[in-house]
């Protein structure tokens, strides 16, 4: 008996000495919303804090997005750096690592740029039921692989890249129209990849024209002389014949993304002007017009 009342004090005595440790606790403020925008009395950020208002999307030009000071399990402090995730889960694919081998973050002479550019050709295009987490302005932006990502914009797994940001005031109309295109295809990829249905029957009109092996990222050298086909547009392919261009025909992220860029890049008369002639790339066109209007994209 005393032996078990000398166990009952000596549990109670570290019951009350672990109270008194997590009362001297500092919060890690680890629930803390790194994405909500404050006011300030500079410009930019003024301007940007203003274009969080109007559509509820954080604009950063910093990868790095905040810091504060946590403590460990063994009671030391550090410091924590929030950075954007570059990292992604795009079109019918799983998180893969970042693709880029470097980047170059946007001067803050030109955020006001981007945030008219945003503001203008993006914002209005959206739906409400598409949500952005951030935006990241970016001045380039140098992927490992050219051929299977866009150098122009990206989205990682909570912003959206755009780059070339400072080069925007000085585009031509037709280089703001690309730029817009290449944007809304990074945006647009995620929700357009929920219609299974859609995309069966829009990759389908492609590879309906030759049943023997799969067109999607074949080398242009077969498609052409092993395949015997003279114009990739012939099976949907958004891509001009070139018999001595041996790069890859388009993957089926390639091939949607073309699509959706050519979509808000030209309007339907120019569009049929200039493809009406091929059966399968209107057959795709009409699909993903479709698909776009689904998802509440003005077009």
């Amino acid at each position: 008996m005393r032996k078990n009342k000398f166990l009952y004090v000596l549990l109670l005595s570290v019951l009350f000495m672990a109270c008194d440790k997590e009362d001297s606790l500092t919060p890690s403020n680890l629930g803390k919303d790194w994405f909500t925008i404050e006011d300030s009395d500079d410009p930019v950020d003024r301007a940007i804090y203003q274009f969080y208002v109007e559509t509820g999307i954080p604009v950063f030009y910093n990868d790095t997005i905040g810091q504060e000071i946590r403590i460990d399990n063994w009671g030391n402090s550090y410091t924590h750096y929030e950075i954007l995730q570059f990292s992604s889960s795009s079109l019918g694919g799983t998180e893969t690592p970042n693709p880029f081998r470097s980047y170059e973050l946007c001067p803050k002479e030109s955020v006001i740029d981007g945030l008219e550019f945003l503001r203008e050709e993006i914002v209005p295009v959206l739906p409400e039921s598409i949500k952005i987490r951030s935006f990241l302005l970016l001045n380039s932006l140098t992927p490992h692989n050219l051929s299977t990502t866009s150098n122009e914009a990206f989205k990682g797994l909570n912003t959206v890249l755009i780059s070339r940001v400072s080069e925007l005031r000085d585009m031509s109309k037709a280089e703001r129209q690309n730029m817009k295109g290449a944007v809304l295809n990074a945006v647009l990829s995620t929700p357009i990849a929920t219609y299974t249905e859609e995309l069966a029957a829009f990759y389908q009109t492609t590879r309906g024209y030759y049943t023997q092996v799969d067109l999607y990222g074949c080398s242009g050298w077969r498609f052409y002389n092993t395949y015997g086909f003279s114009d990739p547009r012939t099976v949907g392919f958004l891509k001009d014949p070139n018999p001595y261009d041996y790069s890859n025909m388009p993957t089926e992220t390639q091939d949607v993304g073309m699509y959706i860029s050519a979509i808000f890049t030209s309007t339907p008369e120019e569009f049929e002007a200039s493809y009406g002639a091929f059966d399968a790339v209107m057959t795709k066109y009409r699909i993903m017009v479709s698909v776009l209007k689904a998802i509440g994209v003005s077009i």
